[in-house]
């Protein structure tokens, strides 16, 4: 049998690494204060831009016509430093998104809010515009956060993980595992390449034969560009987006984002290697942004086998399970290749020296 292990962001975050999106907004709060505070023309945000005494806003770019700014602006009051939508600015995505914030204390999956607001605004091309070019420079912004946490990812010096335990068995849950592959949805390299590296020099390369296929792009290699939208081509409001004949409103679909490269049919190639496939998901929550792709993985005839990992308690197990079952479109098929609790592995988080 063969192993495919998604790899999700969770699996950066087990080992200590800030991608979460809380870590995100984290730098852009910092980040800006930082600026504030030196009131230097060296910015540490791209686009970066003084507006004033007490507030500065990151800037679509460094023209001012028609105060079309899209970005955050810091609020001083009490000693404390909030990020705030720029109140004068043209801004429907930015908006939304720091509104919601305010309602629930926390983003949410900044993919699935671009796709509510890109069908909800469908009958507008000046909206879906606007949503586009916010939606951009969000990507910039996040990519431009995602290069600094990578350029500190220098600590690997202390393997094994407990994750690596997990893998380095030829044999599990009563399978043998001829070939083991990677397919990470993350824009990170640095940890997962550790692993491999390690893996294929004291297993073998008959055992671990190709590079972890980086499905999502990487983060400075043009050659894999990044692919960052929304994956539910299966939905009934997709659809409707689909027959209003506006090319923009399919603009940031990962469908069509696969296309980009060679990695999407790559990774088919791996289905059809052996009609007995094991699917280890690490640290991926199956949610519906990547429905497109782990639709094709799951219900393809040749997997057998579906175990999703789970971090520390039972209940993020059954989590993951009812997001699984929303990328399957037969809940029969989903119980008869989804591994059960006791025999799935729990993750235990790594904890930095």
């Amino acid at each position: 049998m063969n192993r495919i292990v998604l790899i999700g962001n969770g699996f950066d975050k087990a080992h200590g690494l800030p991608t979460g999106y809380s870590d995100f907004m984290n730098y852009l709060k910092n980040s800006i204060a930082e600026f504030d505070k030196k009131s230097t023309v060296l910015k540490p945000i791209k686009h970066g831009k003084e507006c004033g005494d007490n507030s500065n806003y990151i800037h679509r770019t460094n023209n001012e016509e028609n105060d079309r700014w899209l970005g955050v602006e810091i609020k001083k009051s009490e000693g404390k430093i909030d990020l705030k939508t720029n109140p004068h600015a043209k801004s429907i995505y930015f908006k939304s998104l720091f509104e919601e914030n305010e309602n629930l204390g926390y983003w949410s999956d900044l993919e699935a809010h671009y796709f509510k607001l890109i069908y909800n605004n469908k009958d507008s091309a000046k909206n879906i515009d606007l949503i586009n070019e916010e939606f951009d420079h969000l990507k910039e912004l996040l990519f431009e956060y995602l290069k600094k946490v990578e350029n500190e990812t220098s600590y690997l010096t202390d393997l094994p993980y407990p994750i690596y335990n997990m893998l380095d068995k030829a044999q599990h849950n009563n399978f043998e595992f001829n070939e083991n592959y990677f397919i990470t949805f993350n824009y990170t390299s640095t940890i997962l390449n550790a692993y491999y590296n390690l893996l294929s020099r004291e297993f073998g390369f008959d055992r671990f034969p190709l590079l972890p296929i980086h499905i999502h792009g990487e983060l400075e290699n043009t050659k894999n560009p990044i692919i960052f939208g929304y994956g539910d081509e299966n939905s009934e409001k997709y659809k409707e987006l689909e027959l209003l004949q506006n090319n923009d409103l399919l603009k940031n679909f990962k469908t069509f984002q696969y296309l980009r490269s060679t990695k999407y049919k790559q990774v088919l190639g791996l289905l059809e290697e052996s009609d007995e496939i094991y699917i280890q998901l690490i640290g991926h929550s199956s949610g519906l942004c990547d429905k497109a792709l782990l639709r094709t993985i799951f219900q393809h005839e040749n997997v057998k086998h579906i175990e999703a990992t789970y971090h520390k308690e039972d209940s993020k197990y059954f989590e993951n399970l009812y997001n699984i079952s929303r990328i399957f479109d037969d809940n029969t098929l989903m119980r008869e290749k989804i591994i059960p609790l006791n025999k799935t592995s729990m993750i235990q988080e790594y904890k930095r020296p």
